[in-house]
């Protein structure tokens, strides 16, 4: 059965069609019209940093803010918040601040003696693994910004 013109020609735009979209693969390059997906294919750290703000107890525990404390009611508001003070000192003394001042007239937050907005890292692994002490302890730490939380002469 001999293959007529149209058909020979449908044939070659298909192949060029299929390899256009396989050429991304030949360069390893993310992109329209074939992605690699290098999000979940390349190699990535362990570490996770955090941005927030934490309450700091008198007998030196650390504990941190809910949202309300940095003055929304949203998880990634107050995500964001502590991510754009981490990044600029006066923001962050500005931010410790505001939460030192909440935190002096909440009697939830009466042991709490100072305010550290600060960015922590950790191994998120270990973190997720479940094993004694690994949500607690940090693999890095940076203070942006600290302040004692004033409660006035009265207490």
């Amino acid at each position: 059965m001999p293959v007529d013109v149209e058909s020979r020609r449908w044939a070659v735009v298909g192949a060029l069609l299929v390899g256009a979209l396989l050429w991304p693969l030949t360069h390893g390059r993310d992109g329209f019209p074939l992605s690699t997906y290098p999000m979940f294919s390349s190699e990535r750290g362990t570490e996770a940093k955090l941005a927030h703000v934490v309450a700091r107890r008198a007998d030196g525990s650390a504990a941190p803010l809910p949202p309300r404390m940095l003055g929304t009611a949203e998880i990634m508001q107050a995500a964001q918040i502590a991510r754009n003070a981490a990044k600029d000192r006066g923001r962050a003394r500005d931010l410790c601040a505001r939460v030192a001042d909440r935190i002096a007239g909440d009697a939830e937050w009466s042991d709490v003696v100072a305010i550290e907005v600060r960015t922590d890292s950790y191994d998120a692994v270990a973190y997720w693994s479940g094993a004694p002490g690994s949500r607690s302890s940090t693999t890095a730490s940076r203070v942006h910004a600290r302040c004692d939380v004033d409660r006035g002469s009265g207490t």
